[in-house]
């Protein structure tokens, strides 16, 4: 999986240099970088990314620690001080020659993105217990598929600010991003996972550097995540002849996948970290249920899901040990846990791929994928989800139904604009003057209540699906925001008008308004207006 974290401008950068470049762990003051990742025994950080050319860098150039305080503290070129010092040389002000090693505006708040990419829980397992072929294997193909991963988001899904209005554009392909691998936990159990840190610095269609629109790229977060734990399986599964399969970690969610033949009990045995936070969101989740008397919804959970995640979080350790020394440890654990036979003979998860691929075709029939991920969607997102919802859901598609083997070239997103075209209407009506980038629009299933095409769905199959539609869809009444109303402490009282006391319209893909009376019969008594009688 792929999680996102933003980096602060300033010191930010310190805790990076301290601490994440070396292993998770703490940077004895007065130890040089390189130094401190030769102790901890952690690879040095590597740049990588498309933009690197425009700043002089080259991919898998060591990282030094000047870079990154230039880079991530400030928003700089990487080679600032080389800059000032030409641009004095040659007779410039201090003034123009600092102006000259920005890259840009100054960055307000953020200098950059913190995207960590961790394998699942029987990869893991794999890579602190296998051979070192296989041990190498899997860090190449975590190297490997990390910057396809990253090829994708810089080539689709970077957008810039643009003009005095800050109208948002599509920014030129290619980022400046530096990596850190890490090979365990907080607790010292085996966890091989990247930090590729982004820096905010994009450059926009005129070739001027600009600020990313982290907003748009956070949104795509999940959509990347899949993609990862798509690819990176597949790689595996073709690489060793595994297959993958699904496994329930958590009782009334969805499965993840995961490799074939490897012991749950070696993979909760890896897991601490995730034991603790499952353990701590039970209790919290019992707490919100005494206290609410409400259902726990999804965003519920997964709010509470950060905030156990941040409550188990132990220190960190001092220093960090070198690789040979903790696969040693996990070894002996491991084989204290299940036995030596198991632990050494992979032959056991390959021949349960053998068994697997044989049940599993390789065809993927787009038209059906187009229609269970939209009708999954509907579900989980209510009647309003947008291209990226369906995206990422593609892929958990391909993941679950393919079991390992590869699909075919950009199958997700033919996927998708399948969904989109066959089963989905747009939210809100177009407007021809101010076209909406694909990202920005809002969706709703075809066979939602009043969807001009929802007679073209079989009657049993629209009820069926229009049920479990509705039964996500957040209620229409509106919610009275009493700070505006009324005056707060940040806000002024407003004056009445009469216009407030007129319930609100609602627009329709069928050029209808709908007046949303208030009340309990809201979604029962609105009463269809032609747009022309307003």
């Amino acid at each position: 999986m792929m999680t996102f974290k933003q980096v602060s401008k300033g010191s930010a950068y310190k805790y990076y240099g301290r601490q994440v470049a070396v292993g998770d762990g703490r940077r004895p003051r007065g130890k040089s970088l390189e130094q401190a990742q030769e102790d901890a025994g952690v690879p040095p950080g590597v740049w990588m990314g498309r933009a690197l050319p425009a700043v002089g860098l080259v991919a898998g150039a060591r990282v030094t620690e000047g870079q990154m305080r230039n880079l991530f503290g400030e928003g700089l070129h990487p080679a600032a001080e080389r800059i000032v010092a030409d641009r004095l040389a040659a007779g410039d002000s201090p003034a123009v020659a600092a102006r000259a090693s920005r890259l840009g505006y100054r960055v307000q708040k953020w200098s950059g993105n913190d995207l960590v990419f961790r394998p699942p829980g029987s990869v893991q397992v794999l890579w602190a217990l296998g051979t070192p072929p296989v041990r190498r294997l899997i860090e190449d193909l975590q190297t490997r598929v990390t910057g396809e991963v990253l090829a994708t988001a810089e080539t689709e899904h970077l957008w810039v600010r643009v003009g005095g209005d800050s109208t948002v554009q599509r920014a030129r392909a290619g980022v400046i991003a530096a990596r850190f691998r890490h090979y365990e936990n907080r607790d010292g159990m085996p966890l091989l996972h990247d930090h590729v840190v982004l820096s905010v610095k994009v450059r926009r269609q005129d070739d001027r550097w600009g600020t990313l629109h982290t907003r748009s790229f956070l949104e795509y977060t999940v959509a990347l995540s899949e993609l990862y734990n798509q690819r990176l399986l597949e790689e595996m599964c073709r690489a060793l002849d595994l297959a993958t399969v699904p496994r329930y970690p958590t009782a009334g969610q969805r499965p993840v996948m995961e490799l074939a033949g490897i012991p749950e009990k070696l993979i909760d045995w890896a897991a601490t970290r995730n034991a603790a936070t499952m353990r701590r969101l039970a209790e919290l989740a019992g707490q919100y249920q005494e206290r609410t008397r409400q259902p726990l919804t999804t965003k519920i959970r997964q709010r509470l899901m950060e905030r156990a995640s941040r409550e188990t979080r132990p220190a960190k350790k001092k220093t960090s040990r070198p690789l040979p020394a903790l696969r040693a440890r996990w070894r002996d654990g491991a084989v204290a846990l299940v036995g030596e036979e198991v632990v050494d003979n992979l032959r056991l998860a390959r021949l349960a791929a053998a068994a697997i691929r044989t049940t599993v075709g390789t065809a993927v029939d787009v038209a059906a994928a187009a229609l269970e991920i939209t009708a999954i969607v509907a579900v989980h997102h209510g009647g309003g989800f947008r291209h990226r919802h369906l995206l990422a859901e593609a892929r958990r598609y391909l993941t679950r139904t393919l079991h390992g083997h590869p699909a075919p070239p950009h199958t997700d997103t033919a996927i998708t604009a399948a969904a989109i075209r066959d089963h989905c209407i747009p939210g809100a009506p177009p407007n021809p003057d101010k076209p909406m980038p694909l990202a920005h629009r809002t969706f709703t299933p075809a066979w939602a209540p009043k969807s001009p095409r929802s007679s073209t769905t079989p009657a049993a199959h629209r009820i069926h699906h229009r049920a479990r539609a509705e039964a996500a869809q957040p209620s229409l009444a509106p919610k009275r925001n009493r700070g505006r109303l009324y005056g707060s402490k940040n806000t002024p009282r407003r004056r009445h008008h009469s216009n407030r006391c007129l319930p609100p319209r609602a627009w329709h893909p069928a050029g209808e308004v709908s007046e949303l009376p208030r009340g309990p019969q809201a979604a029962t008594d609105a009463t269809p207006v032609r747009s022309d009688e307003l």
